[in-house]
């Protein structure tokens, strides 16, 4: 079954691990979910529920959620290949 994540405002889908600048904070993906399923960074397991979005880890542990991507969250680097 084709999971249909979310994407950013490029067209890339979003990815758990993916490092990303929200506004002015540097975040990490710990969660992407379409609702159904989804993906989560190590850690993430008990975080995941059954709300489409995506979750994000800042550089201080704050953690954020987003109903969906918009202009504000930026790819910077996509989560490593087998990730």
């Amino acid at each position: 079954m084709k999971v249909d994540f979310p994407h950013y405002v490029t067209g890339q889908e979003v990815r758990a691990g993916d490092r990303v600048r929200y506004g002015e904070a540097m975040a990490t993906v710990v969660i992407v979910s379409d609702g159904d399923s989804g993906e989560f960074a190590h850690g993430y397991e008990d975080y995941f529920g059954g709300q489409a979005g995506i979750t994000l880890s800042n550089d201080d542990g704050e953690l954020t959620f987003l109903a969906e991507p918009g202009e504000d969250l930026e790819l910077i680097c996509p989560a490593p290949a087998g990730h």
